[in-house]
């Protein structure tokens, strides 16, 4: 049986709503928000909106990237600083001189920013596992050249509207063929609720406004991280295909044409 698409988006716009705080400060002339969304020391996600001439700018205050620092990660290789700009450029955030990562929108806007600016703080906090020496690669380089080996073919880091008029990004997507519709890929090095909850939210969004019904996968890390089984059972209620990277061969015909 096909899933409720719409009644799966409203659920999860009504989380957003219900468990989303916000707090006037400095004299009412700033908007603290509290999201429902965890960093990666399970507090949930703060950012300020402040009112300008043209419309208004969303910051995180430079937390995410002290916090990181404060961790021992530090901005201080070529490799970093391309993942770290290809996090910010996918999501249209930029970096403010103080280290502060904001966005700037009007209030036709400020809802898709709002959901960039926190996806790229999420994004951002992951790169603390790149502080410990013995991790050398995202997981997505290494699916994307595991996915070259192998002759696949794909288009990597897209963006597709979903029915809420929301930006998601896709880290890869494998047209159809004459016996596989088409394929929507996402990689998560560590699977976590939050990043698992907006993944299946990103491919129902997209699904409700398509007519050619897409297959939609998550590859994940089993080798180097310990899986919860409910964050996997999550995906699979959803009819999101889970891929554990120590059986990616098994999954190949998937992939590949055919």
């Amino acid at each position: 049986m096909q899933p409720n698409y719409s009644r799966i988006i409203d659920s999860y716009l009504s989380w957003i709503k219900d468990n989303t705080k916000l707090k006037m400060i400095s004299n009412n002339e700033i908007a603290e928000i509290t999201s429902p969304f965890m960093d990666r020391h399970n507090d949930h996600i703060q950012i300020y909106v402040k009112k300008t001439i043209e419309g208004f700018i969303l910051t995180d205050d430079g937390y995410t990237i002290s916090d990181l620092q404060a961790s021992g990660f530090v901005l201080n290789t070529d490799k970093r600083e391309k993942i770290f700009k290809t996090i910010l450029n996918g999501f249209g955030v930029k970096l403010g001189n103080k280290h502060d990562l904001y966005v700037e929108a009007d209030l036709n806007t400020v809802g898709q920013r709002k959901h960039n600016l926190i996806q790229a703080i999420l994004g951002v906090n992951d790169l603390n596992t790149l502080s410990q020496e013995n991790v050398y690669s995202l997981f997505k380089e290494d699916v994307e050249n595991y996915f070259k080996s192998k002759n696949v073919y794909y288009t990597k880091d897209i963006k597709i509207t979903g029915k809420t008029g929301f930006d998601h990004n896709i880290d890869f997507l494998l047209t159809a063929t004459r016996n596989q519709p088409e394929r929507l890929i996402r990689t998560m090095n560590i699977p976590k609720k939050d990043s698992v909850f907006g993944a299946i939210f990103a491919f129902n969004d997209i699904q409700a406004i398509r007519e050619e019904k897409s297959s939609n996968f998550v590859i994940y890390n089993d080798v180097e991280n310990i899986v919860s089984k409910d964050v996997l059972g999550a995906l699979n209620s959803y009819q999101i295909k889970e891929i554990p990277w120590s059986k990616r061969d098994e999954y190949l015909p998937q992939f590949q044409l055919n």
